[in-house]
């Protein structure tokens, strides 16, 4: 069985109603981290949602952003995938790093892998000191990476690294050909690879003593690019179809 973490989009999404607790536990269980999206509430509270509006994966309608978490916890997040799924909620952040934060790291630190890949699609006042806060609080800064908006700004970089120097952002590369330049990027200590990387790629990013986050549509709906990705050893790869994957690897 290969040493890189398999991300789970959105939690164990294949089998469970996408960024909800049993998506993120299901993940865990099976040695997986996951991914997951941010959204703040109009009282300012944040949530796990993908989307701007409840409307997709919920039994509610609107903005998230014109609710409040009083409003949003009131909602099914679960009925959408599955009668056994009814009366599932939208999470907290809060709940969400508790859950990660219940759950032992691995015990050789050198081999630290993250849990989560929190993107952070949008950047609302105050809430880099509130993300960086709530990990420090819970005691798992060493186990996220920050993707999204993260990856693609060294403005935003700037201000994560000002909020928290412990907070593990992503530099982007689209393509093997900008590694060079992100591996160069001061405030990032992981690369958010948007292809598939070779060995000599994964190489040249640990050289840096960075580590390698392999993602993109090229790579993450496509469970054999996936798999092929996972085969070159970067640190993570997330995937779409993690229980496919992790079957292909442990046959």
């Amino acid at each position: 069985m290969t040493s890189t973490v398999l991300i789970a989009h959105r939690g164990l999404d294949d089998t469970y109603p996408e960024n909800t607790l049993p998506a993120f536990e299901a993940a865990l269980d099976l040695g997986m981290g996951f991914e997951f999206d941010l959204a703040m509430t109009a009282d300012q509270q944040l949530v796990v949602l993908h989307d701007d509006t409840v409307d997709r994966t919920t039994d509610g309608a609107g903005r998230i952003a014109q609710m409040s978490l009083a409003e949003v916890r009131e909602l099914d997040a679960g009925s959408w995938k599955g009668k056994q799924f009814a009366g599932v909620k939208v999470p907290t952040f809060d709940e969400t790093l508790s859950l990660v934060a219940s759950r032992a790291p691995v015990a050789d630190p050198a081999k630290l892998s993250p849990a989560m890949a929190l993107h952070v699609r949008t950047l609302q006042p105050g809430i880099i000191n509130m993300i960086c806060g709530a990990l420090a609080g819970h005691g798992v800064m060493d186990r996220t990476v920050g993707i999204g908006v993260i990856g693609q700004s060294v403005d935003v970089r700037r201000r994560f690294y000002e909020g928290s120097a412990q907070f593990q952002c992503s530099a982007l590369a689209e393509t093997a050909e900008a590694l060079a330049a992100a591996i160069k990027d001061p405030y990032s200590k992981w690369i958010y690879g948007r292809f598939v990387p070779s060995a000599a790629d994964v190489e040249a990013v640990h050289t840096a003593g960075k580590k390698l986050f392999v993602s993109g549509d090229a790579v993450s709906k496509d469970v054999n690019k996936a798999q092929e990705a996972v085969e070159a050893g970067p640190d993570a790869v997330l995937t779409w179809h993690p229980t496919e994957l992790r079957r292909r690897l442990n046959s």
